[in-house]
């Protein structure tokens, strides 16, 4: 068994919410917290305030996560640069990942042309995290780039494995109509970050995957089976980071954590309780 760590993502606290975020995943017992990229802004001007408060709580930065347009070929370096900037802000406070995924829904085919831009972006983005000396992890979501299994292995097969790596999430790839174990085996060695998310179910997808509290079920009654792919992980000897995503649960952020945090240590498998 790999060295697997627990982290919450901050979202569901709010922009203006990270103080408060900190301090109550720190109480619920998780080992990092995952912030979005909205984070980068508020705290690049007084990281070490940042810092310190992670510090208080013993608390690691386990990632950010950064939306960015993969297909704008006008404005690839611009995106390359708005990561490069959330990179060096992580690489200051530890070595958590930097995850990005598309972030415009994908309607038209995608061309050639097109694969050419994303992979040469996601590979300079891969680079410039290097310097930082953290990991770059793509995240496929359900309608948007990525979300098959064939363009998946796609985007891997053009990148390299030194420096681009492959993020998941429970939720998108269960919207996207792909088994989350089978991605895990197939991918195992690209493989740093796995996020815990829970959904209704694959036909509701404007609904499951909202932020609107409710509109989420509480962790682990959902359609995700969880069990599965927590023995799949133990099978593979996973190493990383497992972070609990509560975005559009009912429960405010607090509750919902700690129940996240409760159901993954008692029913996983993965973590002695």
């Amino acid at each position: 068994m790999g060295e697997i760590y627990l982290s919450c993502y901050a979202a569901p606290w709010g922009n203006d919410g990270t103080i408060q975020a900190i301090t109550d995943v720190a109480e619920c017992g998780y080992d990092g917290l995952e912030f979005p990229s909205e984070v980068v802004r508020r705290f690049e001007d007084r990281l070490h305030v940042f810092e310190e408060i992670l510090d208080t709580t013993g608390l690691k930065l386990s990632g950010l996560l950064q939306r960015i347009n993969l297909l704008d070929k006008d404005k690839a370096d611009e995106q390359v640069e708005k990561a490069a900037n959330s990179a060096r802000f992580a690489g200051s406070t530890g070595r958590g990942n930097l995850i990005i995924c598309h972030s415009e829904p994908v309607s038209a085919p995608i061309t050639d042309d097109d694969w050419l831009t994303v992979g040469a972006i996601v590979e300079e983005i891969g680079c410039r995290c290097q310097d930082f000396g953290i990991n770059l992890c793509f995240m496929p979501r359900a309608r948007y780039f990525g979300d098959t299994d064939k363009d998946l292995k796609r985007l891997l097969a053009m990148t390299s494995s030194e420096v681009v790596y492959l993020a998941i999430d429970t939720a998108e790839l269960t919207l996207a109509g792909m088994d989350p174990s089978k991605v895990v085996k197939a991918h195992k060695d690209r493989l740093k970050t796995v996020r815990f998310q829970d959904v209704s179910g694959a036909k509701r997808r404007a609904e499951t995957t909202s932020s609107k509290p409710g509109s989420a079920p509480q962790f682990g009654r959902g359609a995700v089976n969880f069990e599965a792919i927590s023995k799949t992980l133990i099978d593979i000897k996973y190493d990383g980071w497992i972070t609990v995503d509560i975005t559009g649960e009912a429960a405010p952020p607090p509750e919902a954590a700690l129940a996240g945090y409760r159901f993954v240590m008692r029913r996983s498998g993965i973590f002695p309780y």
